[in-house]
This record gives C-alpha cells, structure tokens and sequence, in this order.
C-alpha cells in the first residue's frame, strides 16, 4: 500500500522473480496493478506497472517502477 500526503491509498499485487547477484544482492523483476478508490488516483486503476527492485550487499534498496503502454 502506497499513500499520499493527502492520505490518498493507493494498494497494488505484483508478479515477478528473483534473482541473486554478485556478493549477496539481489534483483527482482515483474510487474504490477493498482486499486485505489481515490477520484484524484483513479487513473491507476487502468493501468500496469513494471518494475524493477534491487537490494545491494550492504541492504541498500533501489526501485524503478514504468507504466507499461
């Protein structure tokens, strides 16, 4: 569940994969849908997401997410 400053909820379900990397880090892969009952947000309900979600040796995280046209 994602939320806005606003307290606007945005909740997603993804699919993907994973895979270990070099010394420990790991990369996952997939792609996304979005719920939301927000007017402002509703957009997201039509569309998909691909992602990307890497974790480094140290923990470190990092994530890319694209709406797929």
């Amino acid at each position: 569940m994602f939320a806005t400053l606003e307290g606007e909820a945005v909740t997603w379900r993804g699919i993907g994969t994973g895979s270990f990397q070099e010394a420990g880090a790991v990369r996952y892969v997939g792609c996304l849908s979005f719920t939301t009952a927000s007017t402002k947000l509703a957009r997201l309900n039509k569309i998909a997401g691909v992602f990307e979600f890497n974790v480094d040796a140290a923990g470190n995280t990092q994530t890319k997410t694209w709406e797929w046209k």
